[in-house]
């Protein structure tokens, strides 16, 4: 699957969107109603940009450095504590996991969320009569070529197959490596 260039929705080229504090004492925008609808876009737009760019676990500097956060049109960048919170609300929503907990610099992105994945993963196993797979067949082989949870981040599905086993509706194996790990569907 090819990564084409995002496009954004038009309120990601108004200049006061990028504007995470106004008043010097404030660390965000002064009315609550206008943050919470600010952060409530930013995180459509973060969703759809990560969905659109296939990025399901992101680095929060190298996204700081991205499209997404430096708008080069309008010269204008997002502040790394606005970041920050942006995430912190991805995961408390369910929307993200943090790769690393303590430094919290790495984040797993479900545009979809884990129980999604994992009823695509498994309606995709019972139409196709499969019982046994390996994450590697799963993410990157023939019969899921074109399929949404085709090229899945490995470290992602691995967490997707632990609420199938969660859900009964699996048992995971593990091999000699990573791509040998697998699921027998129940």
């Amino acid at each position: 699957m090819s990564v084409q260039p995002h496009k954004f929705p038009p309120i990601h080229s108004f200049t006061p969107f990028f504007s995470y504090s106004f008043c010097p004492s404030d660390s965000r925008q002064p009315t609550q109603e206008t943050w919470i609808r600010q952060r409530t876009l930013w995180i459509e737009i973060i969703l759809s940009y990560c969905q659109s760019q296939r990025l399901f676990l992101v680095d929060l500097n190298e996204l700081a450095k991205s499209p997404l956060f430096d708008n080069k049109t309008i010269n204008r960048r997002v502040q790394r504590e606005m970041i920050d919170e942006l995430f912190a609300e991805i995961v408390a929503i369910g929307n993200g996991e943090w790769e690393d907990k303590k430094q919290k610099k790495r984040c797993f992105v479900w545009w979809k969320k884990p129980e999604e994945w994992a009823a695509l993963i498994y309606a995709w196993a019972s139409e196709n009569g499969q019982k046994i797979c390996t994450v590697y067949e799963i993410v990157e082989g023939d019969g899921t070529e074109g399929l949404e949870f085709h090229g899945l981040n490995m470290d992602a599905v691995k967490r997707v197959l632990e609420v199938l086993v969660k859900q009964g509706k699996g048992q995971i194996f593990y091999g000699s490596s990573d791509a040998d790990m697998g699921i027998k569907f129940a």
